[in-house]
């Protein structure tokens, strides 16, 4: 009787899902009078064929309650429901084991409408998961014609008990972004999720996933309506097919998955991993992107040939012994969108009979490199609309998307949609890419695809936006896979799915672009950040690898005080790195400076970057919809087992957060070695947990190790407690001495009104060996600064600058001295710093100033445009120039960058060859002259030999006169190893000018 008992006890746990996953068992479906039960010993559903309704329960939990199906028939707002008056039936079928599962069964319910149609919900359950399969499909004896499906719709959504109920949302495209928001409370949310939604507690974890498992006819989408008090129900929740139209006597919906998790966050990579057994992404084999991206260095008019070249030497040159491997191109370098091919006027000829891009690829390849490109395959410009495309008799007007009253489709950046279903748009697509193999592209990055999901009336009258969508995208992928060669694929703006056709997507929108929401302003870099914590699990399941954007450090497009600080720089690094699969910066990389580039050459943030893996949420906060900020720790386990965890506050006030390492999956009574992966330190020995304390927004990055990593410690601040002394100060509270008391709630003020010539020493009180000092700035006050050393009589310059910000480092060759001076030439405001730092570091160096003839009086003057060079012959006292400074700016708005030369010199101070090249926008100058560096890193040059620094600027001249770059120049004579010489015909010729008595103001570093 006991063993009858306890068996009857095991089926009834089996019946209500009350049997943890953990315990083995199989599918079983049961019909008792019209009630339908099926479970997989993990989810339960009950289905009353009575009344067209069922339940879907799991551990005791009525998940969805009196779920339904319906539809609708275009053009008529009316629903037809499952629950209408109609005879239902249902059967069952074994589907045995595939991707999805094992033993699996699919249960079949049918609704035999009064109303004339049938409504035909298919559950694909497999044994022991926490999650089915579902589809429908809708019949009737005569064609009809379909704009929504919507398989399991419900006015309940539930899950486990909590005290920190939230919703997940995910974006159409990712012009828009994911977010997240209490059950009650939806903020900037909608109400419509696209692709995948989940439902959880942040506490607990439980949670409710459902998503599109197929997206082949339809835009997948999720309703939900919010819960009625805190940690409630939601009142309302779907998942449902619409976009476009289809007809016909049978019109089915794609897939869908849903699932109950105890940790919705595997709950989400099983549904990423499970849309990929429907239709597998693209494989991969090459590893992670890493290299570099013009965007944010050269776009458009800037993107030409000449700018572009040097870059590829630099990667070559400076980058790619750290791992760096692309050089692509992003848009502006083609003639426009309806023409990919290059612009003559940017793109000249560079080998006869060669085509531009051509020349371009063979050249990256030269350098052991590879090279990327870009396109919008699915618009095209007004001034293309009546060229006739080639290899076809169609001109782009005929290929153009048009809306119900045959008006041409406009797309939001005001170009035409193009229709992929049109035979002359998908010759222009195949031709397009075909250029591309034919040129060598390695990377090609696709870019506005959202464009091709438009709905409209299409060349074919049978597909809807999705279905050309993926018309379009397929020529793209077969051209690409028929290439004989690997060639990644990347999405830009496109929807998180389908994900067939490419090797990545990119998680946001442009870093250089904030939003709104949920009543926060949130920079274009946490916005990157927050898309990119809630975008793990499509990492290497949707998407062979995600894609964070560009990484940056300095933003030089961004302009004076836009330019990123280090701690911003180090809020997107973190979120790139840990995003799962790009490494690709853009900056104008001679000019970022050398504690910034370390950044980009941090050995184990690459090392992170080519895992290939992305760092999950430990808490998902209300980001976005929910106004505010992005989750502030992820992490991921290394392949050694570490726990790689991004540390990022970002709010603008100070802050200490705490990781539990329980919440890593690790012991809480193993002690852990951690250290600092920015800097390369050991933090100690920790058990249980580790806190880390940001004195402002900023971030960083841990590794937290069972095995002693053997790094060195934190360097000794020996500036600490020492003499202080300066130019003046605010008032009592801001004494010299409160920029070395190793506090950042202190700091040295000048006095006010005193903004240029101001100066901060330290007196060591004995001879001292310093090689590295970073300044802690109030604000970004310095606009031009000396960091100087005693000799015994006066200050000598070390090092110059034109930026100290939140956490300015710079490293040199040490000197023994017995004080350091910060003298700050010009400022925007009362230069004002938190604390003065000064380090002896083991094995560190960097570059000093070897000849600085910046001192001097100098007179500006503007003509450099056009056939107008001017060049500076130096003489370097040893055969290395890592750096040099030149003294410039801007009148007016040149149209084009300047560019800056180092060349060799003949006998007679002629050029001879090119060693060194970079372009310099004119966003990035002021209107005054001002110290600009320029980060050359040359080496093998002859000492004491003659070389010059060239100025110049694009060879058209504007016809306003003010237009121009200038620069700084003596008449004095103040440096004796050279001097100015000056071209008026493009550098073909060259003329001393005063007598060689002239030179302009600059510094050379060695």
């Amino acid at each position: 009787m006991k063993k009858y008992v306890g068996l009857m006890l095991i089926v009834f746990m089996l019946l209500g899902g009350l049997v943890p996953a953990s315990y083995a068992a199989s599918v079983s479906i049961t019909q008792t009078g019209q009630v339908v039960t099926a479970t997989n010993g993990a989810l339960t559903i009950t289905y009353d064929l009575s009344t067209g309704r069922g339940n879907l329960s799991s551990a005791g939990i009525t998940i969805l309650a009196n779920f339904y199906s319906d539809y609708a028939v275009s053009g008529n707002a009316t629903r037809i429901n499952s629950y209408d008056a109609a005879a239902r039936t249902a059967s069952w079928t074994s589907i045995g084991s595939d991707g999805y599962g094992t033993g699996g069964y699919k249960l079949t319910l049918t609704s035999n409408l009064n109303s004339g149609s049938t409504i035909v919900l298919n559950i694909y359950l497999y044994a022991d998961i926490p999650y089915f399969l579902t589809d429908m499909q809708v019949q009737k004896g005569t064609s009809q014609t379909l704009d929504f499906l919507e398989p399991i719709a419900s006015q309940n959504l539930a899950i486990a008990a909590g005290s920190n109920k939230k919703v997940f949302t995910t974006p159409f495209t990712n012009n828009n972004d994911f977010g997240v928001a209490p059950v009650n409370a939806f903020g900037s949310f909608t109400g419509t999720s696209y692709w995948v939604t989940s439902v959880f507690d942040d506490t607990t974890k439980n949670g409710f996933v459902a998503g599109a498992a197929t997206v082949k006819n339809w835009v997948s989408a999720q309703y939900l309506a919010p819960a009625s008090t805190a940690n409630g129900n939601l009142t309302g929740f779907s998942v449902y097919n619409n976009g476009g139209k289809q007809s016909g006597t049978s019109v089915s919906s794609d897939k869908f998955f849903l699932g109950y998790y105890t940790d919705y966050r595997t709950g989400l990579e099983e549904f990423g991993a499970k849309y990929n057994v429907g239709e597998p992404h693209l494989t991969w084999s090459g590893g992670v992107p890493i290299g570099y991206n013009s965007w944010y260095a050269l776009r458009f008019d800037d993107l030409t040939a000449e700018n572009m070249y040097p870059l590829v030497d630099y990667v070559a040159n400076n980058m790619q012994s750290k791992g760096y491997q692309y050089v692509n191109l992003d848009a502006g370098w083609e003639n426009g969108d309806g023409d990919w091919t290059p612009n003559a006027a940017k793109w000249p000829v560079k080998v006869a009979g060669e085509n531009p891009m051509k020349s371009f690829t063979n050249y990256v390849h030269s350098k052991g490199l590879k090279a990327g490109t870009y396109i919008n395959p699915f618009s095209v410009e007004s001034n293309f609309l009546d060229t006739t495309i080639p290899n076809t008799s169609y001109t782009f007007r005929q290929a153009v998307l048009r809306d119900t009253s045959g008006a041409l489709k406009t797309t939001y950046i005001g170009t035409y949609a193009l229709d992929t279903t049109h035979p002359g748009t998908q010759q222009y697509l195949r031709d397009s890419i075909q250029r591309y193999i034919d040129w060598g592209f390695d990377y090609i990055k696709a870019d506005f695809l959202d464009f091709g999901l438009y709905e409209g009336n299409h060349y074919d009258s049978t597909k809807n936006g999705m279905q050309a969508y993926r018309l379009g995208m397929g020529i793209l992928k077969d051209k690409v896979l028929a290439a004989g060669r690997p060639i990644f694929i990347d999405e830009s703006i496109s929807p998180l799915l389908p994900a067939a056709f490419a090797h990545g997507r990119r998680l946001g929108c442009d870093t250089e672009l904030g939003v709104t929401g949920g009543g926060t302003t949130y920079t274009g870099y946490e916005r990157q950040a927050f898309n990119a914590a809630a975008s793990w699990f499509s990492n290497g399941t949707i998407w062979q690898y995600n894609d964070g954007d560009m990484e940056m450090v300095d933003n030089l497009s961004g302009n004076g005080s836009n330019r990123y600080d280090k701690n911003q720089a180090r809020l997107l690094t973190n979120a790139v790195a840990l995003a799962g699969g790009h490494w690709l910066v853009s900056e104008q990389l001679s000019v970022v400076p050398d504690d910034k580039m370390d950044i980009f050459r941090n050995s184990k943030l690459l090392q992170i970057s080519q895992l290939g893996k992305a760092a999950k949420p430990v808490s998902m906060t209300n980001f976005y919809a929910g106004g505010e900020h992005s989750p502030s720790q992820l992490y991921l386990t290394d392949t050694n087992g570490d726990r790689i965890v991004g540390l990022s506050n970002w709010a603008n006030t100070g802050a200490s957060m705490t990781v539990t390492f329980a919440d890593l999956g690790l012991s809480a009574t193993t002690p852990y070695y951690v250290s600092d992966l920015y800097k390369g330190i050991s933090l100690g020995t920790f058990t249980g947990s580790y806190t880390q304390s940001f004195a402002d927004a900023d971030a960083t990055m841990i590794a937290i190790s069972a095995a002693n990593p053997s790094l060195p410690s934190a360097p000794v601040n020996i500036s600490l407690g020492k003499t202080a002394t300066a130019s003046s100060l605010w008032s009592v509270g801001y004494e010299a001495s409160k920029a070395n008391d190793g506090s950042m709630a202190t700091r040295w003020n000048s006095a006010s009104g005193q903004v240029s010539n101001q100066w901060l020493e330290i007196n060591f009180g004995a001879s001292t060996t310093v090689n590295r000092v970073t300044l802690k700035e109030y604000g970004q006050r310095a606009t031009q600064y000396q960091l100087q050393a005693w000799n015994g009589s006066s200050y000598v310059n070390l090092v110059n600058g034109n930026k100290l910000g939140f956490e300015k480092e710079i490293n040199f060759a040490a000197v023994t001295t017995t004080k350091l001076r910060m003298n700050i030439q010009y400022a925007s405001a009362e230069p004002s710093i938190f604390e003065f730092e000064a380090f002896q570091v083991s094995g560190n160096s960097g570059a000093v100033v070897d000849q600085d003839d910046s001192g001097a009086s100098f007179s500006p003057y503007h003509d450099l445009r056009g056939q107008i060079q001017r060049m500076q012959v130096f003489k370097p006292s040893t055969t290395n120039v890592p750096r040099i400074d030149i003294y410039s700016y801007k009148n007016g708005s040149p149209k084009g960058p300047l560019t800056i030369d180092i060349v060799a010199l003949d006998a007679s101070l002629n050029p001879t060859s090119r060693l060194f090249t970079t372009t310099i926008l004119p966003v990035n100058f002021p209107t005054t002259v001002s110290l600009i560096p320029i980060y050359t890193r040359l080496t093998g040059l002859t000492a004491n030999g003659n070389y010059g620094i060239i100025l110049r600027s694009p060879s058209t001249v504007e016809s306003a006169a003010n237009n121009y770059f200038g620069m700084a120049y003596s008449d004095s004579n103040p440096y004796a190893n050279g001097m100015e010489r000056l071209s008026i015909d493009g550098g073909v010729t060259w003329t001393t000018e005063n007598s060689g008595n002239r030179d302009l103001q600059f510094t050379v570093y060695k």
